[in-house]
């Protein structure tokens, strides 16, 4: 079941620049710093209240995220919902017509079980489901 909307995933140019940027205007730092994706992107997690801010970089030209990048520039590319069981909620989710990134939920950058809608079948919104 749904819980909570745990984060929002940004994808940035520059990580150093964007956590100097919500240090300066928000007083906002991140928990965590790290290489994710195999080394192919960077991540930090910025603690907001409850959730979080997930700031994305990728460094491999390949992957997904700098073809997001290139076409949308830098901006939200996720809006991430936590649940208490995730292969439910994807059952659910298909039963309603809902197709996934993913045939199944992977290991994400915070060590959960995630797995992302495909955005065309969710009102145009990727979501990332997490189970905490």
């Amino acid at each position: 079941m749904i819980k909570r909307v745990s984060h929002v995933g940004v994808v940035v140019k520059d990580l150093d620049e964007t956590l100097d940027l919500y240090d300066r205007i928000f007083g906002l730092k991140p928990s965590v710093v790290k290489d994710a994706m195999g080394g192919n992107a960077r991540v930090a997690f910025v603690p907001v209240g409850d959730g979080e801010i997930e700031l994305l970089q990728p460094k491999d030209p390949q992957i997904p995220l700098s073809m997001f990048l290139q076409t949308h520039g830098q901006g939200i590319h996720h809006i991430s919902l936590s649940t208490d069981d995730i292969d439910s909620d994807v059952d659910r989710m298909k039963g309603q017509g809902v197709a996934f990134a993913d045939e199944k939920p992977k290991v994400g950058a915070h060590g959960v079980r995630i797995i992302f809608t495909k955005p065309e079948t969710t009102g145009g919104i990727a979501f990332e489901l997490c189970e905490q």
